[in-house]
């Protein structure tokens, strides 16, 4: 990895190499649940590990969660970038270059495809503190015990906000139509 080459000391890359093996996955998960391709997730996990080699000074007296959180933070956001840009180049060109698609089989997955996109659109709305949660409860499969540690909230909280951001992604889709 060119990230242990920034890193000063033994003890920084052997500290470097475990925050490394203990997050590596997490972070690969989130990331791929945003952008729903493994390239991709594994540039923004890569993105995040530079970012922390270039200020590992600063973060490596950090707890465990809280470097945890400061690379979930750092992939969503790589992530996001990496989503956003290829939405517009998608947008930017003209995909569509054929006859009508056949077949209501296709049509229902398009439209299960079209409730996905807009309902992960509708969570990047949310305060992060809200869309953060849900992300990483039902894109990654984290349960709400590891997400507390990984954010530093209590198991209590991460539950009254994961009702929360429930109730607000429900408003938003009744708001757009999708449900009654």
């Amino acid at each position: 990895m060119i990230c242990l080459a920034s890193l000063e000391t033994e003890s920084d890359r052997s500290s470097f190499e475990k925050i490394y093996d203990d997050n590596k996955n997490i972070l690969y998960r989130y990331a791929y649940s945003i952008l729903g391709d493994s390239a991709s997730a594994e540039d923004a996990v890569q993105d995040a590990f530079v970012s922390l080699a270039q200020n590992f000074e600063k973060t490596y007296k950090m707890e465990c969660n809280q470097i945890r959180s400061y690379l979930i933070i750092i992939v969503r956001n790589a992530a996001f970038k990496i989503y956003n840009r290829r939405k517009r180049e998608v947008a930017s060109e003209d995909i569509y270059a054929g006859d009508e698609p056949a077949g209501e089989e296709l049509h229902l997955k398009v439209e299960d495809e079209e409730l996905r996109k807009k309902m992960f659109e509708m969570i990047k709305e949310l305060d992060s503190k809200y869309g953060d949660i849900l992300m990483l409860r039902y894109y990654c499969g984290m349960p709400e015990k590891d997400i507390a540690e990984s954010l530093g909230l209590s198991i209590q909280n991460v539950k009254v906000r994961l009702f929360r951001a429930r109730n607000l992604l429900k408003e938003k889709l009744k708001e757009g139509g999708y449900c009654d």
